[in-house]
């Protein structure tokens, strides 16, 4: 008997139900990360609270923040008033929750990111599923232990697995955005892999690029790309049998695009001005107005001279990206330094200062096999491209955006995902019917094998770095008083400025 006619008995149809066992140990999983068991008793992520306080704030009138709570990662205007400049939108799970949590008690940052992470690895779950699932079913049993294999890698080497190991407040927006972009995704899986017509998509998505743009404003570009181009195919198309979900689609974005230049006038005075800058100008980064870096450092130099943007960043911050060696031993860290070193000087010797993070791990070793798949996405019909077109631009122009920034993090690469994952979900359509045509075939199965237990080993490997980053005695819920009073007075501020910029945090204060 062959390996095929052993496997001929076909599963009816393998659906995400069938899965929801893994699904169980993924979100109970992910619950212990976020939770800080794993973290120590004293163990306290940077900007925890930092949103709950801002939820308060805003209750309370406020737009501002005391310097105490928001610290270094606030923007300054010249009297000491402190803003936030990351989005709003993280503030959904408080307006949702906030009127009976227990925020003096119990802080919602933890429930928010595992939250934000399990929904969006539940979407793109089901959207590698649906990718799958027919051809699949026709190896029987085996096609079964398969999509439960492709469920693993989904839930233990994705970006949900990073967010959850770390609840700073870096990770509130980007675990929203990341959601966002899972339910973009399997909407478009839906619109080239299933029965949905194109109009399906306008609405949900122009909602999606909405609530983004007030998380992570690049990744938000994308979406918003995408949605616009998805509109005006609809407007050359069938204008007439789909004008007022075109009308409500663009509303739903200007809306939102509106209320984000509403919010810089509320916050700096200016609709176009997002955030601080190094230099003494009316709203400055914290980490410069309280003295911990000089208005021409490097970074701010670099920044001055080049742009917070560059497209002459790409091919050295791509290169790191892509094949940063990962922290697995110590005794590599040199191996990495090098690395970045040669790379710097051959790719962005006249670009100034990059700012590159620890830990290190580039996506060949954190998420090969999804790299394995999009690779394969060129064998693809011109059917599938046609219909997935739209999503890949989108996507892709997130991954430029971030790659062209002047700072390279673990956590940014989770910003390149949608890019890595819609090509990946084209690839893996291409090779499934591969396995389910002549499975004893497959020359893949051993490299596919392979990219599963790397991939696995390196994301845990980089959750479990990702647990202690930004969690030390420096990080703490608040600045004391008398801290905070030796910064003012180094400012030359008076004791009632003193008072009014150090008040004491809403939360335990």
């Amino acid at each position: 008997m062959t390996q095929s006619s052993s496997a001929a008995t076909p599963v009816e149809n393998i659906t995400l139900f069938r899965a929801i066992d893994l699904i169980a140990i993924g979100t109970v999983f992910y619950g212990i990360l976020a939770s800080g068991l794993l973290q120590g008793p004293d163990a306290f992520p940077l900007g925890q609270n930092i949103y709950d306080e801002y939820y308060l704030a805003i209750l309370a009138g406020h737009l501002d923040l005391p310097a105490r709570v928001v610290q270094i990662e606030g923007h300054y205007t010249a009297d000491g008033t402190a803003y936030l400049y990351h989005g709003v939108g993280p503030l959904v799970t408080r307006f949702l929750l906030g009127w009976f949590w227990p925020f003096q008690s119990v802080g919602l940052a933890q429930l928010s990111i595992w939250a934000w992470a399990c929904l969006g690895t539940l979407c793109y779950h089901a959207a590698f599923l649906k990718v799958c699932a027919k051809d699949l079913g026709q190896l029987g049993s085996r096609g079964l232990s398969l999509s439960r294999l492709l469920g693993i890698a989904i839930w233990f080497s994705s970006p949900g697995f990073l967010l959850a190991a770390n609840t700073s407040f870096y990770h509130e927006p980007i675990a929203l955005a990341y959601a966002a972009t899972g339910a973009f995704v399997l909407i478009w899986t839906h619109v080239g892999f299933g029965n949905w017509p194109f109009w399906r998509t306008a609405i949900p998505c122009a909602l999606l690029a909405a609530v983004t743009l007030h998380a992570r404003p690049n990744i938000a570009i994308g979406l918003y790309l995408a949605c616009t181009l998805c509109l005006l195919v609809l407007t050359f198309s069938s204008f007439r049998q789909n004008w007022l979900r075109i009308a409500l689609a663009f509303a739903i974005l200007g809306a939102s695009g509106v209320g984000y230049l509403g919010l810089n006038v509320a916050r700096f005075g200016d609709a176009t001005q997002t955030h601080g800058s190094f230099a003494k100008t009316e709203v400055q980064y914290g980490f410069v107005y309280w003295g911990f870096e000089e208005t021409d450092s490097e970074r701010a130099e670099a920044f001055k001279k080049h742009g917070k943007f560059n497209i002459r960043r790409i091919p050295h911050n791509f290169t790191l990206y892509a094949f940063d060696p990962p922290m697995v031993k110590t005794y590599l860290d040199p191996v990495s330094e090098q690395f970045h070193a040669f790379t710097k000087r051959v790719l962005a010797g006249d670009l100034g200062f990059i700012k590159v993070e620890q830990p290190y791990a580039g996506i060949v070793f954190l998420w090969p096999l999804w790299l394995l798949f999009a690779c394969y996405a060129a064998t693809a019909t011109k059917a599938t491209w046609r219909k997935m077109t739209i999503p890949v631009l989108g996507g892709l122009t997130i991954a430029l955006l971030t790659l062209s920034y002047g700072s390279v993090t673990l956590r940014y690469r989770i910003d390149m995902w949608p890019a890595l994952s819609l090509l990946a979900l084209i690839g893996l359509a291409a090779l499934v019917p591969k396995f389910a045509t002549s499975p004893e075939k497959a020359g893949w199965k051993w490299g596919i094998g392979a990219c599963f237990m790397v991939g696995l080993l390196m994301s845990a490997n980089s959750a479990g770095q990702l647990r202690f980053f930004q969690v030390n005695e420096q990080t703490k819920p608040v600045w004391t008083m008398d801290q905070c009073r030796l910064l003012t007075e180094n400012k030359g501020f008076s004791e009632a400025d003193t008072l009014r910029i150090c008040q004491p945090p809403r939360i335990g204060g």
